[in-house]
């Protein structure tokens, strides 16, 4: 294997990543061929010793290569990570045969993560739209009720506006954080009273910045900050 090739073949395909908008082409076998690449460079021999000999200079060579393309691939996948992110945060479609398996995971799960937030946004919608979403929610709780009963119009008005009441407390009262979760959690209740997960590890998540902080500290996940 011919360092010199593989580094170069890596480095062309980070500059695309670097240079364009869009997520660049990557399969599995392309990934493990600069894995075994970086690999390669790892096992080389390093001969540390002595003066600047030729072996002395081959292994400052081998060594610079070395940090080039550890720093490179991290990078590389780093730039991937954080345009999967903000293409899923815009609920923009991403040609899926550019990405890995664990790709296509992550940014499923975060788009479907993003679109269930929609319904956490009824905390923090305009007077008029509460109202609605209160009216909304009254009448899902109690249909039957609503049906057979006798309840006057007025005392079902007063009873959307206490249900409004609550969310517009609540829109005040909680600040929502995008995290992602390091290994399988549990499902837990929010400070908002929303049920959220069970998750699994590199799910990502809106939940209430209290919550997200204890699961942060307790390492079970970290914020993503873009």
């Amino acid at each position: 294997m011919n360092i010199k090739d593989e580094y170069e073949k890596f480095y062309q395909h980070w500059l695309k990543e670097f240079e364009k908008k869009e997520i660049t082409p990557l399969s599995e076998k392309m990934l493990n061929d600069y894995k075994k690449g970086l690999d390669f460079i790892y096992e080389a021999n390093l001969d540390k010793q002595g003066d600047l000999t030729p072996q002395k200079i081959g292994s400052m060579i081998i060594t610079s290569y070395k940090n080039n393309y550890t720093f490179l691939f991290k990078d590389f996948l780093k730039i991937r990570e954080i345009k999967i992110i903000n293409l899923a945060l815009a609920l923009q479609e991403i040609d899926m045969d550019n990405l890995l398996e664990a790709e296509k995971l992550f940014y499923r799960n975060l788009v479907s993560d993003i679109k269930g937030f929609e319904k956490v946004k009824a905390l923090s919608l305009e007077e008029g739209d509460l109202k609605a979403e209160a009216e909304k929610i009254f009448e899902l709780k109690e249909p039957q009720s609503l049906a057979t009963s006798n309840i006057e119009s007025h005392n079902k008005d007063q009873m959307i506006q206490e249900v409004y009441g609550q969310f517009k407390s609540k829109s005040k009262e909680f600040r929502y954080t995008l995290i992602k979760f390091l290994k399988e959690t549990p499902p837990l209740v929010g400070v908002d009273l929303i049920n959220y997960g069970p998750f699994e590890k590199e799910n990502v998540a809106f939940i209430p910045l209290k919550n997200a902080k204890i699961l942060i500290n307790e390492k079970f996940a970290e914020e993503i900050k873009l």
